[in-house]
């Protein structure tokens, strides 16, 4: 009997099938789960679109309006969205790891729970929005401003934060082990039961800081500045115990 091969020819149908349906994915309109996954995007006007749960890993979103966006639950891992608008998007959930957001425009939005672990958010302003819960491990956020932002209960272990400037923004509970901060502006911020742990924070301004119950030890703090600091119960650089009272100087 003859033996009839059809695994080439079928293998080969379905391949065109899925060029065919990738290609499709591209021309598709916004909407909740579409995807758009390695697909160029760049330069549109997606103000207000609905993209919950979307799938766009790997897109090109660069220069691209997503004021006032769905993505919650998205998917925009290793996405270009470099000198992207994101004001007032609602994100929450939304898994941004390995993206290039430098000089992305981020302000009044909804992150918690967001994932930007390994970005790159050099020089991007994330400012007034909330972010609590987001996780930011070994993540660039040099010279970005985060100004009045929520970080609350962030974790930022091992992230690069060199000249930041997070004046009036919130890292309670956050996790910054092994961050990088010098020269960061970090006046008014609070850092209430942080972990800053075997961080370096050469040159940076803690003025007017709530420090309470952090934890410091082996910090570098050399040329910090800790003016009117509040310092009650924090785990100092020497493992000491700060008395309550103790403003500007561990006591």
């Amino acid at each position: 009997m003859k033996t009839i091969y059809k695994t080439p020819i079928t293998s080969l149908c379905l391949s065109f099938l899925l060029i065919n349906a990738a290609n499709a994915a591209c021309s598709d309109a916004a909407a909740p789960q579409v995807n758009w996954e390695g697909c160029n995007k760049a330069k549109l006007n997606l103000q207000k679109s609905d993209l919950t749960e979307a799938a766009l890993k790997n897109a090109n979103f660069q220069q691209t309006n997503f004021k006032k966006a769905r993505l919650t639950n998205a998917d925009l891992g290793y996405t270009n969205l470099s000198n992207s608008t994101l004001d007032n998007i609602k994100a929450k959930k939304t898994r941004f790891i390995g993206a290039n957001l430098t000089e992305a425009v981020v302000k009044n939005a909804q992150l918690s729970d967001a994932k930007f672990d390994r970005a790159n958010l050099r020089r991007a302003q994330i400012i007034e929005s909330n972010l609590s819960n987001a996780t930011f491990y070994n993540t660039n956020l040099t010279e970005a401003n985060l100004r009045e932002s929520n970080f609350s209960h962030g974790n930022f272990e091992q992230a690069k934060m060199e000249k930041i400037k997070a004046d009036s923004a919130t890292f309670h509970q956050a996790v910054l082990s092994y961050s990088q901060l010098e020269d960061a502006n970090l006046q008014n911020t609070d850092f209430s039961r942080a972990k800053l742990d075997n961080s370096e924070l050469s040159g940076a301004d803690f003025s007017n800081a709530n420090l309470r119950g952090a934890d410091l030890h082996n910090a570098e703090i050399s040329n910090t500045i800790f003016t009117n600091a509040i310092l009650d119960n924090a785990i100092w650089v020497n493992r000491k115990r700060c008395r309550p009272g103790s403003i500007g100087v561990c006591k």
